[in-house]
């Protein structure tokens, strides 16, 4: 299997995306690849937001971060800043992949459900957790 030298500044990087993603640091680099291929391809014309969920944000580090939670799958999609179009497999993995966006070179690790706000009460995304 081929390898791969990675200074010490991208490999941190790549490690915090793959952290929070729950992945590889292999799985990370596919899907950093892929996201690549999909901003070449649709540079015309930037893809569409999802248009079904509940509205979400989180401020952190100054910034507002919107996106869509489905509560049926408990996945969300940052609808807004440099991850928009990004969809998670949970709240707390957004909410990770914001913070390591936003501060890298801290832990990431972040209670999804406390991160979120509901756009629509400003209570937190755990005030809809149990009614999925």
């Amino acid at each position: 299997m081929p390898t791969m030298q990675i200074a010490d500044g991208p490999l941190r990087e790549l490690t915090l995306i793959a952290k929070s993603r729950n992945e590889s640091l292999g799985d990370a680099v596919a899907f950093l690849i892929e996201q690549f291929h999909r901003s070449a391809t649709n540079s015309a014309q930037p893809p569409a937001p999802p248009t079904t969920g509940v509205a979400v944000y989180a401020t952190y580090q100054g910034e507002r971060i919107e996106g869509l939670f489905d509560p049926t799958t408990a996945g969300l999609t940052v609808t807004s800043g440099a991850l928009s179009g990004s969809w998670f497999g949970s709240p707390s993995g957004a909410a990770k992949a914001v913070v390591a966006n936003l501060k890298p070179g801290v832990t990431p690790n972040r209670s999804g459900y406390d991160f979120w706000f509901v756009a629509s009460t400003g209570k937190t995304l755990a005030s809809i957790r149990n009614k999925r």
